[in-house]
């Protein structure tokens, strides 16, 4: 069997703990590599630079949602084949994976480059003028690159499934490290505006896959393939389809969801738009904690799943639930205090100021809801039960936006209303996790089936 962590022995939330620390770093790291673009850009060309960068933000997340979504379904399904012990499927199920999110993430780089223009002016509303050129110019060369973020997150996916999170640690400093240097060699030396921090974050993940090929080669014999292993296994694929395509409309729907309040962002102008990037920066870095032990959840199910140990799940989730609240409370309450000075790192002054501020304040009172619903959703996703997560989002997701663009366009509220509308989404998440938690359907989701015969063996 392939080396990894095995959790369907030992205490439960330890390992969730332990496996997501690593996640937590490698997240914050990624974040900090993002913040770069946005801080390189604001203090070194300018504001408009800036809501270029972070009106494209929100579109690139629409694709990366399409790679994410796939990745974390074929992730499911490896996590199960892990914890039942069953290396053939396991390897055909990796082999698989990597095909798949690699010819998907092809087609989607050539897409999304093509349709920069359009995408930003058409469907964004992104207004005629320096703002729109300078995000096509950053869009266009980030989307050519999306075929490294699809093939590194297969390759994420799958290490994680088998319980190694500090991989993507390792990776995530070159990473970090490489887009930081590569961001202030081409913004500052050679004066290449937006473009250049686009340049520089293909390049960070280009090398950052490679990276990954070689780290699983060598420490993953079990996915050690030569060219002619790689095959792909209709019936692994239609698994890996099943549990990814409704993990990916989820994924989408939110990505959209960030797209249609970047819209409604757009209509109230530059001013909203830089201070509407820096909260949603802000906000990306207090998920951090949460979105690791999300993850930790998800690849904890499916093993204890596949190896028919539902009670080990019902137990564990008890204490990261705990866990995922008090850490969330601290961090959130840190951003309330420092919501000033971490807003002006974006070189952000004025109206631009005033608004970020608001909102990361604002928003620091709502963070401990979500913390309540991302280890549920990650229980479910674990367990293979995709189509209710895919439901959640389009419920919550829905009713933010909806409740959003009703507050502006029917009771004037105002800008405010981009972020009053967040408890609204998040109180439906929390109540529709916690009905499908309790009542034990996620529990008969698995992909793995035992002839009735076989018993389970595992104990504590």
């Amino acid at each position: 069997m392939a080396a990894g962590l095995d959790m369907t022995v030992g205490t439960g939330w330890k390992h969730v703990a332990r496996f997501s620390l690593p996640l937590m770093l490698g997240n914050l790291l990624q974040q900090l590599y993002n913040t770069v673009d946005g801080i390189v850009v604001g203090q070194f060309v300018s504001d408009a630079a800036l809501a270029a960068v972070g009106n494209c933000a929100s579109l690139t997340f629409v694709f990366l949602a399409i790679s994410f979504g796939l990745a974390n379904g074929t992730g499911i399904a490896i996590a199960q084949l892990y914890g039942a012990k069953r290396q053939d499927e396991l390897r055909r199920c990796g082999s698989t994976a990597l095909i798949l999110l690699v010819c998907v993430g092809a087609v989607v780089s050539v897409a999304g480059a093509l349709l920069s223009p359009w995408l930003l002016h058409g469907l964004m509303k992104v207004p005629e003028g320096e703002v729109l050129t300078l995000g096509e110019s950053y869009f266009t060369i980030y989307a050519a690159g999306l075929v490294f973020q699809f093939a590194y997150n297969a390759i994420a996916a799958i290490l994680r499934a088998v319980g190694d999170s500090k991989a993507t640690l390792y990776f995530l400093c070159i990473t970090a490290v490489l887009n930081a240097i590569l961001d202030l060699t081409f913004v500052i030396v050679f004066h290449w505006g937006v473009a250049g921090t686009a340049i520089a974050t293909v390049l960070a993940q280009a090398i950052c896959t490679v990276f990954s090929v070689i780290y699983m080669y060598r420490h993953y014999p079990v996915f050690r393939y030569k060219p002619k292993e790689l095959v792909f296994d209709r019936e692994k694929g239609a698994v890996c389809l099943k549990l990814g395509i409704p993990t990916m409309l989820q994924q989408s729907v939110v990505a959209f969801g960030g797209v249609f309040m970047q819209r409604l962002v757009n209509y109230f102008g530059q001013d909203l738009m830089a201070a509407f990037t820096v909260g949603n920066r802000v906000e990306n870095y207090i998920f951090v904690p949460i979105l690791a032990l999300n993850n930790g959840m998800s690849t904890f199910t499916g093993q204890n799943l596949g190896a028919r140990r539902p009670d080990r799940v019902r137990e564990c989730w008890k204490r990261i639930e705990l866990l995922s609240l008090a850490i969330t409370v601290c961090v959130a309450a840190l951003a309330y205090i420092f919501a000033s000075p971490i807003a002006r790192l974006f070189g952000i002054g004025g109206e631009s100021l005033r608004l970020a501020v608001a909102m990361i304040r604002f928003m620091s009172f709502f963070f401990c809801m979500f913390s309540v619903y991302l280890p549920t959703m990650g229980l479910l996703q674990g367990a293979g039960d995709a189509l209710y997560s895919m439901f959640c989002s389009f419920s919550t997701l829905g009713a933010r936006v909806a409740s959003a663009y009703i507050m502006v366009f029917a009771f004037g509220v105002g800008c405010q209303a981009v972020w009053y509308a967040v408890p609204i989404g998040w109180t439906l998440c929390v109540v529709l996790a916690a009905v499908r938690y309790y009542s034990g359907v996620w529990e008969k989701k698995s992909i793995v089936k035992y002839p009735p015969q076989e018993v389970n063996v595992n104990v504590e």
